[in-house]
């Protein structure tokens, strides 16, 4: 039991140090995007991505804006208004007007 327990140990440090931690899995999956990663950045990413829930996620969510984008880019460029309509900013006018007295 206690050299299960040594293996494990061993095996969790070894991908500690293979495996990039939260915030360089971010960056990497990001730089991916634009370009392929060296070996090891591939190899690493991975392994990480095997343990790490939440980084799996992230990925799935940017990939997902980029497509996004790739797929709607006018709908992208047309800015919204900047400016409240009249009747947005007479509502709260009135609003703040309750809370003040």
């Amino acid at each position: 039991m206690q050299k299960l327990k040594k293996l494990v140990s061993a095996f969790k440090t070894g991908l500690r140090m293979l495996s990039p931690d939260c915030r360089e899995a971010s960056r990497l999956q990001s730089e991916a995007l634009d370009h392929p990663l060296s070996l090891p950045q591939r190899v690493g990413l991975r392994m990480h991505l095997l343990i790490c829930k939440w980084c799996r996620r992230y990925g799935k969510q940017i990939r997902f804006l980029r497509q996004a984008l790739h797929d709607h880019p006018n709908e992208v460029n047309e800015a919204p208004p900047h400016t409240l309509s009249a009747e947005a900013r007479e509502q709260l006018k009135r609003t703040l007007r309750k809370g003040s007295e």
